[in-house]
């Protein structure tokens, strides 16, 4: 059976075909792990936001199956993340982290899953942008003014 390195939708991860791709696709998946693991540890930010677009238009693979990769990678991504600021900087408030990740569990689990794979994919690729241009503006513009109010509240 050929590989199908374009990921256009064929579940690689339990199949020998794995081992059938090509050096440079290998090449280039590793290369964007990097690139996506360096943003997130420099930066907080989680990897769907480099992540999905990339498998997406890089590799043409499907967007349903570009967010189920893109949440499988960020688990060992998000975890040596966690654990260099943690252990070298102290910069890891575990109390807030179990709060809000117990909430992020749930939604991820019970709503966004389920809500991402009935959505069709067209829908999907504009709540997507959406979300991207939303973020976008707010990191752009008003995240300053934002942070000055929050500045006169406390």
């Amino acid at each position: 059976m050929a590989a199908k390195p374009s990921g256009t939708g064929t579940d690689l991860t339990l199949r020998k075909e794995v081992f059938a791709l090509k050096l440079s696709v290998l090449a280039g998946y590793v290369g964007l792990g990097l690139s996506v693991g360096t943003l997130s540890g420099l930066l907080g930010i989680g990897g769907g936001i480099l992540m999905v677009p990339a498998l997406v238009l890089l590799w043409g693979m499907k967007i349903h199956l570009a967010i189920g990769t893109s949440l499988a990678v960020m688990i060992p991504s998000a975890l040596a993340g966690t654990l260099r600021h943690h252990y070298s900087y102290g910069n890891v408030d575990f109390i807030v982290a179990g709060l809000v990740g117990l909430g992020a569990v749930v939604g991820s689990f019970c709503l966004g899953a389920p809500l991402a794979n009935y959505l069709p994919a067209e829908t999907l690729r504009k709540v997507f942008g959406a979300a991207m241009i939303v973020l976008g503006f707010y990191y752009g513009w008003l995240q300053p003014y934002v942070a000055k109010l929050a500045e006169n509240v406390g």
